[in-house]
């Protein structure tokens, strides 16, 4: 068995744990620390870290895969694993004094945080100057650093954006995560007030979203140079497809052991309930292919042929759609499961809610996606990060 084999089949041993700590998750909105121990134990979390600082460094199937597992049981803790897997890669993008640093004691950091420009960042001798108030922070529950992006200000004006990395010690974690759906991700705020930053924790945004970062020029893997939005956009999509199989399945189940209220019928004898579970797993199957299809695209393009911003562009519009399909199969699910499916202790509800609040998100929202491929493709210029 293949070390990517043996870490897939780690995964799906240890997702049952998630599956049943799932509704506490819901309820406490945040991971627990078994999971997340029994994640980093496994060796799940340096799956894309470079093998110089004593990680896996292989491929993006083997992390989407991993984390597919866990979407089939609990979305929140799949989309957490993702950003803890995700951005221990970032890290390896970043200068050699950052990842000598961020690696020292063990090959992976639980980092989470976002690239959306938040902070004021005012230029020092040796580094800057952080500010500001981010949001949607997912996995803060447990950090050792924090992934942030601010505006350079000189003047009182904008100069550009950086993204950096700080500390969890210099971090204030606000607790305010209280939502609809995704409610397991501890996605709060986090407040920066006047940080330092080194100059070697920071990297020009504009160097990220190109595959041009620092840590492309020391690693030579391939995957280190791509445009880091493809690979961000990529985190999310073994969340979506886990969730759809989950509740295709769920409702599979459901189905076989529901009577019908008034006439003690079975309800998977009704035609409508059987048509539901052949969309429900033929959707499923679907996303699962698409899934598959943009792990050997990711693991096999090269990174100049996705520097355009049209193909950017076109990718994230892709993923909007997905998010949408996947919601949109999930929706029709629910509306043939009863109304014991919408019982805190039924996943169906659960995966309903999340896809809800993930289709909605800033980078799959489909209509934003959508606008910005028709604007790339009339010449325009794009009006949100590609």
């Amino acid at each position: 068995m293949s070390l990517s084999e043996t870490l897939i089949a780690r995964a799906r041993d240890i997702a049952p744990m998630a599956e049943k700590e799932a509704c506490n998750t819901d309820r406490n909105r945040k991971l627990s620390d078994a999971v997340i121990d029994a994640c980093c134990d496994a060796g799940l979390m340096e799956i894309l870290v470079p093998k110089m600082y004593g990680g896996h460094e292989l491929d993006y199937a083997t992390m989407a895969a991993v984390v597919y597992e866990f979407g089939r049981y609990c979305t929140s803790t799949a989309w957490v694993l993702s950003f803890y897997i995700g951005h221990n890669y970032i890290h390896a993008l970043w200068p050699k004094q950052f990842q000598d640093e961020v690696f020292a004691d063990r090959p992976f950091s639980l980092t989470p945080g976002t690239i959306a420009p938040n902070f004021r960042l005012n230029p020092v001798d040796g580094g800057y100057i952080a500010s500001g108030l981010s949001q949607w922070n997912s996995g803060s529950s447990r950090s050792d650093w924090f992934l942030n992006s601010g505006l350079v200000m000189v003047d009182g004006k904008p100069q550009g954006a950086m993204a950096f990395m700080v500390p969890a010690s210099d971090v204030e974690i606000i607790d305010n995560w209280d939502m609809a759906g995704m409610r397991g991700t501890a996605s709060g705020d986090a407040r920066l007030n006047d940080v330092f930053v080194p100059r070697h924790r920071a990297v020009e945004v504009a160097d990220l979203l190109n595959g041009q970062s620092p840590g492309a020029k020391i690693h030579d893997n391939r995957i280190y140079s791509l445009p880091i939005l493809p690979f961000v956009l990529g985190e999310t999509l073994p969340v979506m497809a886990g969730a759809y199989r989950g509740a295709a399945d769920a409702f599979k189940q459901l189905t076989m052991d529901r009577y019908s209220t008034f006439t003690s019928a079975k309800v998977q004898d009704k035609q409508t309930a059987q048509i539901r579970i052949g969309h429900g797993q033929a959707g499923a199957a679907i996303a699962e292919t698409l899934l598959q299809d943009y792990a050997r695209f990711l693991d096999t393009v090269d990174p100049a042929e996705i520097r355009p911003i049209e193909k950017r562009a076109e990718i994230r519009a892709r993923m909007g759609m997905i998010a949408d399909y996947v919601y949109r199969g999930i929706n029709e699910l629910m509306l043939g499961a009863g109304g014991g499916a919408y019982r805190n202790t039924s996943p169906l509800q659960r995966f309903l809610r999340d896809m809800n609040v993930l289709r909605v998100h800033g980078f799959l929202d489909v209509e934003t996606a959508a606008e910005n491929l028709g604007r790339v493709q009339l010449g325009l210029e794009p009006n949100c990060p590609l």
